[in-house]
């Protein structure tokens, strides 16, 4: 059919987005001619629907309806019982018999600016003086009449005047529990301007089932309910939950248009809850209770240049759930951190001492997938090979085992309960985090929380909904005909609207402040709007600054979000982040030496493969990739994307003559796309999708022996760490963490997300992982006979690979040309003598020092990287170093001092570096990264 217009079966005029036949033929056709949305009047009535929400009430004067036109006559009908119910003849339930005739108009330029999905729709125009404020508790509707007869009507999302009418009083007003300064007696305050009545319920403490029940007041300037306790006999003791008179269309009702309801909900500003989170307590965060000693501690300063960082991956289960030298009580929770004599405290340290700088943390505040009071980890069969007594035992366990990734928020401000010692007590989990950030800080490691405000756990009136039972269709993003949208993968949260933007902004600031959180990493961050994280990050700095710690360090996934998403906002995406300072994560690195992409499975897995698992140089049997070396060759398309991934992933970056970052294709999409070198979060793996290990698994040849495969994870991480820009890893990627080939282990338990910080063993080959997530039945024909026939590997392997990761950790730390901050001195300093003249799987880097960058304390006039992937030693030639003489004095060149000191004996018996009249060549094993510096 034509784009716009349905025509046929007596239907003319233009087509609503998202109604579909069925429903418009449901909302009119009795009798001939019968009128669509905007059709003309036929004889008889028309039955109006009222089960979907197009109309979107914008401010006090405004409404849009999507597709209306000015034809026709409107009008808003209200029910405060909501009983609103549709009839041949018209709107029965109504407060208003007579309805509020709506003018038809034009939005103004203002208007369409701020709504441009509604740019072109008509303007319902509210009458001067309508009690918006009052009516916005009620159950609306806006019927459509041709003449005096009713053809169509829907409900009415309220978002954005809601933001209109209470936003400005309200977006200064702190939430959730304060406490008076001199009495510690608390003051409690949502934020639920459309409700009818809001009651405090307190509960002395955590086994008490009878609360004490008080009415709250509230502000209606602001919307918001407010009770101030006579004394502070509740603080730090006490619990509470909100039940909430108010409409909601997810509600049931027999008329099925929503209903009032009441709902008992926890409050969305908690800082603390009981066991199972339904519950917040009452807690201020200022007083010994919840206080460690010694608190805060010294606090690692934030470095200046944000380039100096490496991340570490890690969740809080994964951590120690496995470590037999933590205690008992601890593995698995926020205390296991305070463990520092447990091997992956000791793991950590050692990290520390050669240059990681950051510990990133999955999900620990408050999820809603695992409830500690009940939850149990069950003995799973030890498996080898691609046995399935180990999958099945886990897949009979989720959902009421303790593990999960954490990407389910229930409350943004409070720590998850599982991982506290005592889970039904609120104050264990507050406490034990603050003891676990000062024991990272004491390691002079910072703390970087992954945050999830794209999505809440549930909406409407589910259990684990509390947003949208407050404030029903304001904090999750909606469709046209006012469902939950979901593209995030849950319900999605509309962080444009001004009390989410809040929600967000404030839980931020209290992480930062509160738990002296260093850094925030946003989860689908893309799924936000741009003004809303460039404000977050301007009030966490502000915080920040206070204790003496400078800046904090966002980054989050920016990629391209649903195109309905991006009608709505201006997402915070990879380009619309740059030059902003917000990092994002390098897709184009990650794919480029992993080989393939996310979205691969089965057969895919062993045919593209990367930079370093064999494209072009050790090919597996049947593929043929186009290795001619020509412009079209694979891998040298790979090894452009990664030369711009090593210079910040600059758009700016001069590649070679005429061609910058941005001009190198990937996929369509620039390379390039930063505008900053902070702005590139380098990375090749993390807790989505393979590690780093089992995607070579699959992309090796077979004949690859062990200590190869480790070798080349070595290059691998290399090309992390010595990337200007952030560097990110994967915990344990380099102790060559295996989740046996899983894709996706967000519920796959202890057993297959085991990390072994001694070393003795990675986690390979020990049996199928769960076939009901990820790509993991898809990948299964795949991934068996690998399992059951490539070796495990050897401690001596794994202790090699950690050996060789600390060693450029100690590289970046100690040569600060790795770490450049300044696009300026990356665009003029930086260069791939290997353009022009490249060879399958190396890639040559040089680093101007001492006289090209604007500042350096490393004391060389250059560095110079081959990064040699490939199965031989690799030589390359630079006219530069003609003459030049291999040594540690001015102007010679060496081996880094870190390599050179270094136990990697392929390294120091196969690198040289020789010269004539002519050049200077430096030549590489292989399977190796070598750093050659030439002295000041």
């Amino acid at each position: 059919m034509p784009a716009g217009s349905l025509q046929g079966d007596g239907v003319k005029g233009p087509w609503i987005a998202g109604v579909g036949l069925a429903a418009l033929l449901l909302a009119g056709c009795s009798g001939g001619g019968a009128p669509g949305v905007n059709g003309g009047g036929g004889g008889g009535g028309s039955t109006i629907v009222l089960k979907s929400a197009q109309a979107v009430w914008l401010d006090a004067g405004t409404i849009v309806w999507p597709g209306a036109d000015a034809t026709h006559g409107y009008k808003l009908y209200y029910s405060a019982n909501g009983a609103l119910a549709a009839g041949v003849s018209d709107i029965s339930g109504n407060d208003n018999p007579g309805g509020v005739p709506l003018a038809v108009g034009a939005l103004s330029a203002a208007q369409q600016g701020a709504y441009p999905q509604y740019a072109s729709a008509i303007a319902l125009m509210v009458p001067a003086g309508t009690d918006g404020s009052t009516l916005l508790r009620d159950q609306l509707a806006v019927v459509q009449y041709s003449g005096s007869t009713p053809i169509n009507g829907t409900q009415v999302q309220t978002g954005p005047v809601l933001d209109s009418l209470y936003g400005a009083s309200a977006a200064g007003i702190a939430l959730g529990v304060t406490f008076d300064a001199l009495t510690d007696a608390p003051t409690f305050r949502l934020w639920a301007p459309t409700a009818t009545a809001v009651t405090l319920n307190v509960y002395a403490n955590a086994a008490v089932q009878t609360p004490v029940q008080v009415s709250m007041t509230q502000d209606p300037a602001s919307g918001t309910w407010s009770y101030t306790a006579p004394d502070a006999s509740w603080t730090n003791t006490a619990y509470y939950t909100y039940s909430v008179r108010v409409f909601s269309r997810a509600a049931s009702s027999s008329l099925g248009y929503g209903a009032v309801v009441t709902n008992t909900v926890s409050d969305p500003y908690a800082v603390t809850l009981n066991g199972d989170s339904t519950r917040a307590m009452v807690v201020n965060l200022a007083d010994a209770a919840v206080t460690p000693a010694g608190w805060p501690g010294t606090l690692p300063p934030t470095s200046a240049t944000p380039t100096d960082s490496v991340v570490y991956e890690l969740h809080v289960r994964d951590f120690s759930a496995n470590d037999a030298t933590v205690p008992a009580a601890h593995q698995g929770r926020f205390l296991a951190f305070t463990d520092l004599a447990s091997n992956g405290m000791k793991h950590l340290a050692a990290l520390a001492g050669a240059g990681l700088t950051h510990v990133h943390l999955l999900p620990a505040t408050d999820f809603a997938s695992v409830d500690a009071l009940t939850c149990a980890n069950p003995s799973i069969p030890a498996t080898a090979g691609n046995g399935t007594a180990a999958e099945l035992a886990v897949i009979a366990a989720q959902g009421s085992d303790c593990y999960n990734w954490g990407y389910d928020p229930f409350h943004y401000g409070a720590p998850q309960s599982s991982y506290a010692s005592d889970p039904t007590n609120g104050l264990t989990r507050v406490l034990e985090f603050r003891q676990m950030a000062q024991a990272l800080h004491a390691l002079g490691l910072r703390l970087v929380l992954d945050v999830v405000y794209n999505h809440t756990s549930a909406s409407g009136e589910s259990p684990h909904s509390v947003l949208d039972q407050i404030v029903p269709g304001y904090y999750q993003r909606l469709d046209g005909n006012g469902a939950v949208e979901s593209f995030s993968c849950c319900a999605d949260t509309a962080t444009e609207r001004t009390m989410m933007a809040k929600l967000m902004i404030d839980t931020l600031v209290r992480w930062a402040d509160q738990y002296k959180v260093d850094a925030f990493r946003f989860d689908i961050m893309s799924m936000i709007p741009k003004a809303a994280m460039l404000q977050a990050l301007g009030a966490v700095n502000a915080v920040a600054a206070k204790d003496g710690r400078g800046h904090t360090y966002f980054y989050g996934e920016g990629w391209t979000p649903n195109a309905a998403v991006s009608a709505v906002i201006t997402p915070a995406t990879q380009a619309n982040m740059a030059g902003t300072g917000i990092g994002t994560f390098n897709d184009r690195l990650r794919d480029a030496v992993r080989g393939g992409s996310p979205f691969d499975s089965g057969a895919a897995l062993t045919a593209h493969q990367g930079f370093i698992n064999g494209l072009c140089y050790n090919l597996n049997p049947g593929d043929a990739p186009d290795c001619t070396g020509d412009s079209g060759d694979a891998l040298f398309v790979l090894q452009n994307r990664i030369s711009v991934a090593l210079a910040g992933n600059l758009g700016s970056f001069p590649l070679r003559a005429g061609v910058d970052g941005a001009q190198v294709d990937y996929n369509g999409s620039p390379t390039g796309y930063t505008q900053q070198p902070q702005e590139n979060l380098a990375y090749v793996a993390c807790h989505d999708n393979e590690t780093l290990f089992d995607i070579s698994q699959y992309k090796h040849p077979a004949g690859v022996s062990v200590p190869d495969a480790g070798r080349a994870q070595v290059v691998g991480l290399s090309l992390v760490l010595l990337a200007e820009g952030v560097a990110f890893v994967h915990g344990a990627d380099d102790l060559l963490r295996s989740k046996s080939g899983d894709s996706n282990s967000f519920d796959s338990g202890d057993y297959f997300n085991r990390i072994y910080w001694d070393g003795s063993a990675n986690n390979w080959s020990v049996g199928l992982p769960p076939q009901n997530t990820g790509n993991n039945v898809a990948n299964a024909a795949t991934l068996g006979p690998l399992l059951s026939s490539r070796p495990v590997p050897d401690a001596t392997t794994i202790a090699a690979v950690t050996a060789r990761f600390q060693e450029f950790l100690a590289i970046r730390r100690s040569t600060d040309l790795f770490r450049l901050g300044s696009a300026a001195d990356i665009d003029k300093c930086v260069s791939f003598p290997d353009q022009g003249q490249q060879v399958h799987g190396l890639i040559v880097e040089q680093i101007l020092g001492v006289g090209c960058v604007s500042a350096t304390g490393s004391g060389y006039d250059s560095v110079v990287i081959l990064y040699n992937a490939s199965t031989s030693a690799q030589s390359f030639s630079l006219a530069s170093f003609a003459g030049v003489a291999q040594g540690s004095g001015s102007g010679q060149v060496s081996l880094h001092p870190v390599q050179a000191a270094g136990s990697d004996a392929t390294l120091l018996a196969g690198w040289n570096f020789t010269s004539n009249a002519a050049s200077g060549t430096f030549t590489v094993p292989a399977r190796t990264t070598a750093v050659f510096v030439r002295h000041h």
